[in-house]
């Protein structure tokens, strides 16, 4: 329950600007190309910070790094209601915010490989996996039910509510003092780090985050934009996010019953998750919803598995193995949105769309190419 409240507070910022951008906009006096920007500074902090932030949860233990990535966000959450009046203010918020996702993000994987049993870590990576959907859902529907009602500000005091509970609910394990937390492992496993497979990992993190981050951020412009109204693309994007939660909960479910072939799941959601973009890229009121809903139901299903394999196959370092996994995918959140947004301004939503296809192709075949290396090296992924 702390894992999840905390990693959906951790993101949540991010996707709020994405879905209220129609009507942060107008207010802070920003475009597509300014949203991508913001979401892309978000991301692009949380890159920079989370290779540190993995080793500095290992050293603090879950509790006290969950809730100082709560305490950060949440006082992000209430600049964003209370103080942001410019869109540079808006930015120095969310870097608040996004050194928290940083901590936050290692925090629950450390959190979960240390207080789960080995047997349930599939399902448990896919619950704490399952947050980063369920903040677009949630995001998506303040929409309707906060942003066009009460105004935007009030969408972010409210969601204020989240790294409170994460961080009152925050589980008291003990803080182990060296920089490797041994975890039991659930198959063979590589004790020392050894970044190659993790680097392909981290690449294919990145593409997949890149286009799974610019579709959730821009859903709400794109579907306008297609001839949809506001409040109705808000719901559309609670639905479409909703998809990857349920994907991802039963995908860890799923891993707890097998042993092996996790990352090549991994690698066909990926590829499968194409057809989604080149659909949404059609621009009509109708494609639109229905290629993000399998882009994001397919293709953002993959992130708890990709963990739940990393933890496994590193099992002595399980905050800086996947810190680097995380750092994987918040650099995708920084190029995706920002050249998302680009080709919007430049070409056309379509043209970003294909672009974002073309990322989840890539994706797929460096998760490939990683899992072959780590069954090299006497792993089981």
């Amino acid at each position: 329950m702390s894992s999840a409240s905390s990693q959906t507070a951790a993101l949540f910022p991010a996707f709020a600007v994405g879905a209220l951008a129609p009507l942060m906009g107008e207010d802070l006096g920003f475009g597509a190309a300014g949203l991508g920007s913001a979401v892309a500074f978000f991301f692009l902090l949380a890159a920079v910070t989370s290779p540190h932030a993995g080793t500095l949860a290992d050293r603090l233990g879950p509790q006290r790094s969950l809730r100082t990535a709560n305490i950060l966000c949440g006082a992000a959450l209430l600049a964003v209601a209370a103080v942001v009046s410019t869109y540079w203010v808006l930015l120095a918020a969310l870097a608040v915010g996004a050194i928290g996702s940083a901590i936050g993000g290692p925090g629950c994987s450390t959190m979960v490989a240390q207080g789960v049993p080995v047997r349930r870590h599939g399902a448990g990576f896919g619950v704490l996996a399952a947050a980063a959907p369920l903040s677009v859902v949630l995001a998506g529907l303040t929409v309707p039910t906060i942003g066009l009602t009460l105004g935007w500000r009030w969408a972010f005091g409210i969601a204020i509510a989240m790294p409170l509970a994460g961080f009152v609910l925050a589980p008291a394990y003990e803080t182990r003092s060296g920089p490797n937390v041994k975890t039991a492992g659930a198959a063979r496993g590589l004790s020392e780090i050894d970044y190659g497979p993790l680097n392909l990992i981290g690449l294919a993190a990145g593409l997949g985050s890149a286009a799974t981050t610019s579709m959730a951020a821009f859903f709400v412009s794109a579907a306008i934009d297609a001839g949809l109204q506001e409040g109705l693309a808000g719901n559309l994007l609670a639905i479409a996010s909703s998809a990857p939660v349920a994907t991802r909960i039963a995908a860890g479910y799923l891993a707890d019953r097998f042993e092996s072939g996790h990352l090549r799941i991994v690698s066909l959601l990926l590829g499968a998750s194409t057809a989604g973009y080149v659909a949404a890229a059609a621009g009509s009121t109708v494609l639109v919803p229905v290629g993000a809903i399998f882009a994001l139901g397919v293709g953002w299903g993959w992130s708890g598995l990709m963990l739940h394999s990393v933890i496994r196959a590193y099992r002595d370092s399980p905050g800086a193995a996947s810190g680097m996994t995380f750092g994987g995918l918040n650099v995708g959140g920084v190029f995706g949105p920002f050249a998302f947004g680009l080709l919007v301004e430049q070409v056309s939503y379509a043209a970003g769309f294909l672009a974002m296809a073309g990322c989840a192709l890539l994706a797929a075949i460096a998760i490939d190419a990683s899992r072959r290396r780590l069954i090299r090296m006497g792993a089981n992924p």
